[in-house]
């Protein structure tokens, strides 16, 4: 979870302050980490929380905790050091990055957040270079959804009476005109050559649709269902068309490695044969280039950056910000720079409980 990583980020630099999650113990813990010169600031939306810190913190006694009641999306104005943060931890779910977080991060500061693309979220530790964040790390998560003026509403659409739910985890809801008749039409299906192991890991694979083909979106479904066979399943929707990824079992065993699986692009409606094989070529770019790579090389930068300012890569644009995801076999791979500074002072706060 992020705040383990905030740990092991602190510990690696000999921060000497920092400023992080909103309970006691956790706040006391990266107390001791940053040492007596440091500090921690917390800022929560919850009342309840933000005085149960307070208490488990002066019951501890270290002096070098605040915990403070406010929208994390702002930040901690306040209680900013001179030069900024070194580190900014945020213990929720984010589907952007608040310009706050960068503004009163330091040079060569860490930003560690949850970060949700396309509906997978990926803990990423965010190293400051002027204006612009860059990927250093990046961990599998699962953590709480944020709130306050961070929180957003993902759009979704039903179909076959509630069977199918399409939900556009990056924000923008597409055309699903003439897609209540495509999915009670025929299902097409295509391999795509793909068969991993029992314990084969995929987390990129996610990732990398989400953030490459155009009409992406998620698709949920009840356990049983004959029209997607993929509870949740990764999909893209265009020309009243839907494709969706799935695997399929081919080979058993008692032991997971002996285990088969394929993977497969079932798709509905006129157009459903071209998506399918727009997404199986996917799936294959994916093995081919990125699999043995894991995750692409990621910079965010201010949203309002123009196209001709942002480096090669695949865009995904938020509120707030813009990203560019760069892929092997699709970008530059630029090397991310050597850290200028080793900071001195860290800071950390959480939106939603």
């Amino acid at each position: 979870m992020p705040g383990n990583r905030a740990c092991t980020v602190l510990r690696g630099d000999r921060r000497s302050n920092a400023a992080v999650l909103p309970d006691g113990y956790n706040a006391e813990l990266l107390a001791h980490l940053v040492g007596d010169r440091g500090r921690v600031v917390s800022v929560d939306l919850d009342p309840f929380v933000v005085r149960r810190a307070q208490r488990l913190c002066a019951e501890a006694g270290s002096g070098r905790v605040t915990a403070v009641l406010g929208d994390g999306s702002r930040g901690a104005p306040g209680h900013v050091p001179p030069g900024g943060f070194d580190a900014v931890i945020i213990t929720h779910t984010a589907t952007d990055i608040a310009p706050a977080w960068r503004e009163q991060l330091a040079e060569g500061g860490r930003l560690v957040v949850p970060l949700d693309i396309g509906g997978y979220t990926r803990s990423i530790t965010l190293v400051r270079r002027g204006d612009v964040l860059h990927a250093e790390h990046w961990t599998y998560c699962g953590f709480l959804r944020d709130r306050g003026t961070a929180a957003r509403t993902v759009p979704t659409a039903t179909f076959a009476a509630g069977e199918v739910t399409v939900r556009w985890e990056l924000g923008t809801a597409g055309d699903t005109t003439g897609l209540e008749e495509a999915l009670g039409g025929e299902r097409y299906e295509l391999s795509t050559g793909l068969v991993v192991a029992g314990q084969f890991n995929f987390e990129t694979l996610q990732l990398f649709a989400a953030t490459t083909m155009d009409g992406f979106c998620r698709l949920s479904v009840p356990a049983g269902s004959e029209i997607v066979t993929q509870q949740d399943a990764a999909a893209i929707v265009a020309d009243g068309s839907l494709a969706y990824l799935t695997h399929v079992k081919i080979a058993g065993g008692p032991d997971p490695a002996d285990r088969r699986s394929e993977f497969f692009i079932h798709a509905y409606g006129p157009a459903g044969p071209a998506l399918a094989e727009r997404f199986a070529s996917c799936v294959r770019t994916w093995d081919r280039e990125v699999r043995e790579s894991w995750y692409p090389a990621l910079s965010i930068h201010p949203a309002g950056t123009p196209d001709d300012q942002l480096p090669p890569g695949d865009r995904v644009d938020a509120p707030a910000c813009r990203m560019v995801f760069d892929w092997p076999g699709r970008g530059t791979r630029a090397p991310l720079p050597a850290p200028a500074h080793a900071p001195s002072v860290a800071a950390s706060m959480r939106v939603a409980p």
